[in-house]
């Protein structure tokens, strides 16, 4: 097992007051460079939030691919799915169209069925 730690790059939301009181969002990109910052993460822990993750999306493919067939006779072929692992370690899937997403990177999953000849 890996003794070292998984380093994870992060991002501080810094949010200017600007004269008026009102949060400013216009934030250059040199000032949001200077709030990235590594964080360590124990591997193990990481290893765990993943295989708990995976274990959870497998049993959604599972029922969406039973109620495609059921429901609709079709066949579920292709799953696409973002997933943000945070600076404490926490695997996360991400929404379309959240705005918890916002400034955040994500791993992008493509799971494709296995066709055999």
């Amino acid at each position: 097992m890996l003794d070292e730690p998984i380093w994870i790059v992060t991002r501080e939301d810094i949010l200017d007051e600007t004269d008026d009181g009102a949060k400013s969002w216009g934030k250059d990109l040199v000032d949001k460079a200077l709030t990235l910052k590594l964080q360590p993460v124990d591997p193990e822990k990481l290893k765990q939030e993943w295989n708990r993750t995976m274990k959870f999306v497998g049993q959604l493919i599972q029922q969406a691919e039973q109620q495609a067939g059921d429901e609709f006779e079709m066949q579920l072929d292709e799953v696409t799915l973002a997933v943000e692992i945070n600076g404490r370690g926490q695997v996360n899937l991400l929404g379309a169209c959240s705005g918890e997403a916002n400034g955040k990177g994500a791993i992008t999953l493509k799971f494709k069925r296995n066709v055999t000849k």
